[in-house]
């Protein structure tokens, strides 16, 4: 009989000649264990990407987040921004919410995809860091982690901030590129490519913000580290094409701050924080958070929020995890064994502590870094305790006292299956453990809980642009022929870009973009717009922000209402007219008015 034999699908195929009797011909198959991984990561994914749409479709856009929409749309008409609109830092992802805008429109729902995007990315490279620090299943369990836990950046990543989910994808390739640099894999040409993106994510990261510290200082340590200990090699070529790089993604950071005398570098912190109350914060709020253990905005223990008598539980459960990483990353120091995640963690709250604005940790955004290397920890220190585990049974099983396990395959013993699923069991429980937390938190947060307001009173309920309210005040704008019209920072921005151009909005004090303000000015009668005093509360819920009238941008700030409007006119002999629009009431003066005294008459500024 003349045969051959080919390994294919893990099963030992035998091809028989026409002189052998006829058989069945043999089937190629997906063992049933390979088939339920794949199913489970496709779950995660589902389930991270089917949150993320939820929320796309219940939560209003703020105006932090329509000022990088108008930036993308101004962008899209050729003008050039350094920064986020009224600041000295922050930049680059505007470009890309650009980007998205040409190809998929222009709304508030393809801006929210736009970090939703970038944080895909930062999960595949998340995948691959942890595929070259410890294995490919180690890899793939903690870019499935991060993708569905915490909640914080579940929520955080349909929010566009223009910056940071940008930076912490610039991180992780510069991270990458630091490992492949330091293993000295693959050829020259190779080589060449990876300084090249260590340099570009570099300088792009640096425009972004300077949190890219958080990565390019433990990873360039190291990498600094291994040149000086002559582990690594750089050529002439290879140096100058990682400067060049560099100097070209950091190119708008530098020349913005030619021409304004380097304003990025003096950001100045709130005179009531400090190095230690930020470092409190971190360990007492924002840590907890990124676990999954804290809730977002309020800080409650995810368990019952606002029961003391699970508060104890909660901080035990808070302080073996702490216990537990710290355990794995002795071990992992030890055994010389992924020390840019140790160096990391190290870093993470001295640079943390540092940050001028970090006393803020209600919305964990500035802890975001911190949490693929915390995804990274869990996974491979459960990993490393699965394999611990294998290891002793097999031993168990050489030394006589148990069944010896047969080689893997169709034919596998059972001990053999049991042991495969004795290692994939651990990362299947760490990664669903993850899911878990994020739906407890679910069931307890905003946006994903029912709401009171009309046409959204269910679970699933959704709308592909939750900005119902904004959308109708301009049209009854453009009805009215008030289309240029004074109104609270909150709701100005979003104005603008719900109006797609047809009306020019601006708050009469906090004017991001001078262009808008100076429209409003120059406008023959421009109005006023503010809370409908006869529904207060419907709009706070439609825009997702109480403080709504002109003049102030933060609770506890004097707003101009109505009345003080009015008496302003009044008093100058102007006449004016009212009109209600829903939840949002116009006051239209007949004349122009100066916006800088009706403030100072109000007392406010």
């Amino acid at each position: 009989m003349a045969a051959d034999s080919t390994l294919f699908g893990g099963e030992l195929v035998r091809s028989a000649s026409a002189e052998d009797a006829p058989v069945s011909p043999p089937r190629s198959r997906v063992p049933s264990g390979r088939l339920l991984c794949w199913m489970l990561v496709g779950l995660a994914v589902a389930a991270g990407l089917a949150l993320r749409i939820l929320i796309l479709g219940r939560q209003p856009v703020s105006s932090d987040v329509a000022v990088v929409g108008l930036m993308a749309r101004e962008i899209l008409h050729g003008h050039f921004f350094a920064f986020y609109w009224g600041q000295r830092y922050g930049g680059g992802e505007p470009y890309v919410v650009a980007g998205v805008f040409a190809l998929f429109g222009q709304s508030s729902f393809t801006l929210g995809l736009t970090p939703v995007l970038l944080d895909a990315v930062a999960a595949l490279l998340v995948w691959r860091i942890g595929a070259r620090l410890f294995s490919p299943r180690v890899g793939v369990a903690a870019a499935l982690l991060f993708w569905v836990w915490p909640e914080v950046y579940l929520w955080q990543s349909t929010v566009e901030y223009g910056f940071r989910f940008l930076a912490l994808a610039c991180g992780l390739v510069f991270l990458l590129a630091s490992l492949h640099l330091t293993s000295q894999d693959g050829p020259p040409r190779s080589r060449l490519a990876w300084w090249t993106l260590l340099g570009a994510s570099l300088g792009l990261g640096w425009w972004c913000t300077p949190e890219i510290a958080y990565y390019a200082i433990p990873a360039g340590v190291l990498l600094a580290w291994s040149l000086v200990r002559r582990k690594v090699r750089v050529r002439t070529t290879e140096a100058a094409a990682a400067l060049t790089a560099a100097v070209v993604g950091a190119l708008p950071w530098i020349w913005a701050n030619l021409h304004a005398g380097s304003g990025s570098l003096n950001a100045a912190a709130s005179p009531e924080t400090s190095f230690w109350l930020h470092l409190r914060v971190l360990f007492r709020y924002v840590v907890p958070m990124v676990l999954g253990l804290r809730l977002r905005a309020s800080g409650g223990w995810f368990l019952a929020p606002g029961a003391t008598d699970l508060t104890v539980l909660g901080e035990a459960l808070y302080a073996l995890v702490l216990l537990l990483l710290c355990v794995w990353l002795v071990v992992l120091v030890a055994r010389r064994r992924a020390i840019v995640l140790v160096v990391f963690v190290l870093c993470f709250p001295l640079l943390y502590a540092y940050s001028p604005d970090a006393w803020y940790w209600q919305d964990g955004r500035y802890a975001l870094y911190l949490a693929p290397m915390l995804a990274l920890a869990a996974v491979s220190a459960a990993d490393e305790a699965a394999r611990q585990l294998l290891a002793r049974r097999r031993s168990t099983a050489r030394s006589g006292l148990g069944p010896v396990a047969a080689p893997d395959g169709p034919g596998a013993s059972p001990s053999r299956r049991a042991g495969r699923v004795l290692v994939g069991l651990p990362l299947a429980l760490v990664v669903g453990g993850g899911l878990a937390l994020t739906a407890v938190a679910v069931t307890q947060l905003a946006p994903y809980r029912p709401q009171t307001s009309p046409g959204r009173v269910r679970w699933l309920s959704w709308r592909a642009d939750p900005n119902g309210a904004i959308q109708q005040l301009a049209r009854d704008l453009e009805a009215a022929r008030a289309t240029d019209v004074y109104a609270g920072y909150w709701v100005s921005y979003i104005l603008d870009f719900e109006a797609r151009g047809r009306v020019a909005a601006s708050d009469p004090l906090y004017a991001r973009y001078l262009p808008y303000l100076s429209a409003v000015k120059e406008s023959p009668h421009p109005g006023w717009i503010f809370e409908n005093p006869a529904l207060r509360g419907q709009a706070a819920t439609a825009v997702g922000n109480r403080v709504l009238d002109p003049g102030c941008a933060a609770l506890g700030q004097r707003c101009l209402a109505p009345g003080g409007l009015e008496r302003y006119l009044r008093r100058h002999g102007v006449h004016y007219r009212f009109v209600e629009m829903g939840d949002f009431l116009l006051v239209q003066p007949n004349d122009r008015v100066n916006p800088d005294s009706v403030l100072r008459a109000s007392q406010i500024g």
